[in-house]
C-alpha cells in the first residue's frame, strides 16, 4: 500500500511545482531502496536457512550410514559363529539328529544366509554413500559376465521351475569394474528369477547401441504396482505385492545397482506392468 501512496505523492508534487516534485521523487526512491534492502536481507536469510537445513540433513544421513555400517560389522561376528555351528551339525552323523531337528537346522541356515545377504548389502551401500566405493576400471567383456551370472543362477531357476533365455550379441567389451558389474547382473537376474512364478521365463539380452552397451533383463513375473514404481530405487523399499506373497528380500538390490551403474557413467530404468512382468534396462558407455 505504501508504493501507491508514494506514487500519488509524486504526482501531486509534480502537479504542484518542481520542488515538491523533487521531494516526492526522493521520498519514492528512498522507499524503493529500503524495500530492496529488506528483500535482499530476507533472501539472504532464506539462503542461510536452506544451507543450515541441508548441512543438517547431510550430517544426519552420514550418521545414519555410519550407524548402519557399524551395526552390520557388529552383526558379522555372531553370525559367523552361528553359521559355523550350523555347518558342524550338518557335517555330523545324520543319525544324531531327528528329522524335526534337521528341518530346524535348515531353517537356521536359511535365515542365517538371508541375514548375511542383508549385512553385505548394507555394507556395500554404506561404502558407496560414504564415498569409499570406487570403481577399479579395466577391460570387461559384458557377454562373458552375463554367461557367468546365468550359470550361477541356473540351479535356483531350475528349482523354481523358471526358464532362462539369453540373447547376447557378444563379445561386448567395455571399461568397467568387473566385480561391481557382476554384482549388478547377479542382483538383476536374481530378482527376475525370484519374482517370476513357476513356468515363467527370464530373458537376458545385450548388444551394442551407438556409444553404449545396453543390457535388458526381462521377466514374466508379478510386476510392480504403478503407484510404487517411483520408489523402486529407494533403500529398503519393497513392493506391496512382494510383501503380501512373503517373497524374501532386503529392498537394497536395486539401490545398489543404481549406485554402481551411476559410478560407471551409465543409466538404469525399470518398466513394469503388474501381473505381466518387468524389464530393467541398463546402459553403459563403452
Amino acid at each position: 500500500m505504501r508504493r501507491p501512496a508514494c506514487g500519488a505523492a509524486l504526482l501531486a508534487g509534480l502537479a504542484g511545482g518542481g520542488v515538491l516534485g523533487a521531494l516526492a521523487m526522493a521520498h519514492l526512491m528512498s522507499r524503493l531502496r529500503a524495500d530492496s534492502r529488506l528483500k535482499d536481507a530476507e533472501t539472504e536469510q532464506l539462503r542461510r536457512t536452506e544451507e543450515e537445513l541441508l548441512a543438517r540433513l547431510k550430517a544426519l544421513d552420514a550418521a545414519k550410514t555410519d550407524f548402519m555400517a557399524t551395526i552390520s560389522h557388529e552383526l558379522r561376528t555372531p553370525l559367523t559363529s552361528i553359521s559355523g555351528y550350523v555347518e558342524l551339525l550338518r557335517d555330523s552323523d545324520p543319525d544324531e539328529l531327528t528329522d524335526a531337528q534337521q528341518r530346524m537346522l535348515e531353517v537356521i541356515a536359511r535365515n542365517a544366509r538371508r541375514l548375511r545377504e542383508l549385512i553385505e548389502d548394507i555394507l556395500t551401500l554404506s561404502r558407496i554413500e560414504s564415498g569409499g566405493f570406487s570403481s577399479d576400471q579395466g577391460e570387461v567383456d559384458l557377454a562373458q559376465a552375463i554367461e557367468r551370472a546365468l550359470t550361477a543362477i541356473t540351479p535356483a531357476a531350475e528349482k523354481a521351475s523358471v526358464g532362462l533365455h539369453s540373447d547376447v550379441r557378444g563379445p561386448l567389451p567395455l571399461r568397467g569394474d568387473g566385480v561391481q558389474l557382476d554384482k549388478v547382473l547377479a542382483n538383476l537376474i536374481g530378482n527376475a528369477v525370484k519374482f517370476t512364478p513357476p513356468e515363467g521365463t527370464v530373458t537376458v539380452r545385450a548388444e551394442r547401441a551407438g556409444e553404449h552397451t545396453v543390457l535388458w533383463v526381462s521377466d514374466t513375473g508379478m510386476g510392480i504396482p504403478p503407484a510404487e514404481q517411483n520408489a523402486l530405487f529407494v533403500r529398503f523399499f519393497r513392493a506391496t505385492n512382494a510383501i503380501r506373497q512373503a517373497i524374501p528380500g532386503t529392498g537394497l538390490g536395486l539401490a545398489i545397482c543404481q549406485k554402481i551403474v551411476d559410478n560407471h557413467g551409465g543409466s538404469i530404468e525399470v518398466e513394469s506392468a503388474e501381473n505381466v512382468g518387468t524389464t530393467v534396462t541398463v546402459r553403459l558407455p563403452h
